[in-house]
């Protein structure tokens, strides 16, 4: 476990919660917790005598704690579906950010009266004005159980994230404010400030900046969502790894030019990564991203005192830090798509992006590396895709090329918008000038959604199309690698493997 132990921890680990969940397992299961006891106890005695049998006893106790893991966090509604009919109102504290939609105001409440959550829609913009994260409000409304639609069982999909219930055509009776977590009151506050200013420099189209900014992709119309999900870019409508490095790139880009080092730069960016992170809300997408980052500065900072090597770390260790730190907030996040497409895109990313890029021969290096990048996404995300919907977008790495380029001009230009949009002179222009390229990108991403083959229906893949694509996968990885180290001198071989 030298090298790379946060790997092994965390693919154990999910090993576990994947046994927990085959087995159904609502409570952590005595055996579990008898195993890990047995395990520990023999690893005393192993190490007590001297025997080097360490990685055999850890990672299956590893692989069980996962399995009692996931019965303590598991969220079971029981009875609380029935008492749904009988409910008018209910009284509770708003545990997300409010989304303002065309139709009204989505949220997430946590109810004073029962266990779990319940996901409120709003009516009217009299509700959609007064509400805010951490507000103590009593909700009247419908109040209905989450259905299941065809092949997509919405309850499940619902309970995994702590709701139980829906209530529609919600009304507020009362309201008193402040009642949430102070940080996220933070990055609420925040977030309206920049809202405001979006919408003051972009009375036309900042709805559409604030989609990317923040991930409110049900803000947008049903157009414009549909044109983004059917050309594969859904993931440019959830702030993520992209949007964090396309901010940062401008935090890097002044930091070299000041010649500011690593360790530096990483410390002075921190503050910013974390208001990004509390303005979206703790997302997991942007959890992810910034969890990664965090790693990548820990490491910095503790290989400098001596504490770990220089090659205990590296893309690999911080995505598996990452996931683990999100697996044991909420075991179930493993089962989920966001979860599967994130970290499935990352990996890929990490696993083949640079062995691509090289084997691409492709000027500029720009469109060489979003090629890349798009590709081995691509390859990462495709079972998940073929699994959870039923269809694959064949255009979206070269739909890429244009798509990054588009998002990244927009926000930067949206920035500008927010800071200098009332300004005088050519500064009054950037308003104007950004609602103009979101239009644009808009409609070029609505034409390219009735290109034929945009998106393409696939039958569920079986477990062993699956096993072969992953194969596939691998025997790619070795092929590309390899290519990739007949490039390189013995000298450079040496200094890539450590």
């Amino acid at each position: 476990m030298k090298r790379r132990p946060l790997v092994l921890i965390f693919l154990s680990l999910v090993t576990g919660i994947i046994i927990a969940e085959v087995l159904k397992c609502k409570r952590p299961p005595p055996w579990s917790m008898a195993g890990i006891l047995l395990l520990l106890v023999a690893l005393s005695i192993t190490e007590y005598l001297g025997i080097e049998v360490r990685k055999a006893i850890v990672l299956p106790a590893i692989i069980l704690l996962g399995v009692a893991l996931s019965g303590t966090k598991y969220f079971d509604p029981g009875s609380l579906y029935s008492r749904l009919g009988e409910l008018n109102d209910v009284k509770g504290t708003v545990a997300s950010y409010p989304v303002r939609t065309k139709n009204g105001t989505e949220l997430t409440l946590k109810p004073d009266d029962y266990r779990g959550k319940l996901k409120v829609y709003l009516e009217g913009e009299k509700n959609s004005e007064t509400v805010g994260y951490g507000d103590e409000i009593t909700v009247r409304g419908k109040f209905e159980a989450p259905a299941v639609f065809g092949d997509f069982d919405y309850r499940e999909f619902l309970r995994k994230r702590g709701i139980w219930g829906l209530v529609y055509r919600g009304e507020i009776l009362e309201s008193r404010e402040e009642f949430g977590n102070p940080v996220l009151e933070f990055g609420w506050k925040l977030r309206s400030v920049i809202s405001g200013r979006i919408e003051e420099s972009l009375p036309e189209r900042g709805h559409f900046l604030k989609a990317l900014l923040f991930g409110t992709r049900e803000i947008l119309n049903d157009r414009t969502e549909k044109s983004f999900t059917e050309t594969g870019l859904a993931h440019l409508l959830a702030a993520s790894g992209l949007h964090l490095g396309i901010i940062l790139g401008v935090t890097w880009w002044i930091a070299a030019r000041f010649g500011l080092g690593r360790k530096t730069t990483y410390t002075v960016s921190l503050p910013l990564v974390l208001s990004y992170l509390v303005i979206v809300g703790f997302k997991l997408p942007m959890l992810r991203a910034s969890l990664i980052y965090f790693f990548g500065g820990a490491h910095i900072w503790l290989k400098d005192r001596g504490i770990i090597l220089e090659d205990w770390y590296d893309r690999y260790q911080a995505l598996a830090g990452a996931a683990l730190v999100l697996v044991v907030i909420n075991p179930e996040n493993v089962s989920t798509v966001g979860f599967q497409l994130s970290f499935g895109a990352t990996f890929a990313l990490a696993l083949f992006f640079q062995p691509m890029n090289k084997a691409l021969p492709i000027k500029p290096d720009y469109l060489g590396g979003v090629l890349s990048a798009s590709l081995s996404a691509q390859m990462g995300v495709l079972p998940v895709l073929a699994v959870h919907f039923g269809r694959i977008h064949p255009w979206a790495p070269l739909v890429n090329l244009i798509a990054i380029p588009g998002v990244t001009a927009t926000l930067y230009l949206g920035i500008l918008a927010l800071t200098f949009g009332q300004g005088l002179g050519f500064l009054s222009l950037i308003g104007p000038l950004t609602s103009k390229v979101i239009l644009v990108f808009r409609n070029l991403v609505r034409k390219i959604s009735t290109l034929p083959l945009a998106a393409v229906g696939v039958p569920s893949p079986t477990p062993l199309f699956l096993i072969s694509y992953f194969i596939l996968v691998y025997w790619l990885k070795r092929r590309l690698t390899c290519r990739e180290n007949r490039d390189f001198g013995p000298r450079e071989k040496l200094e890539r493997k450590t």
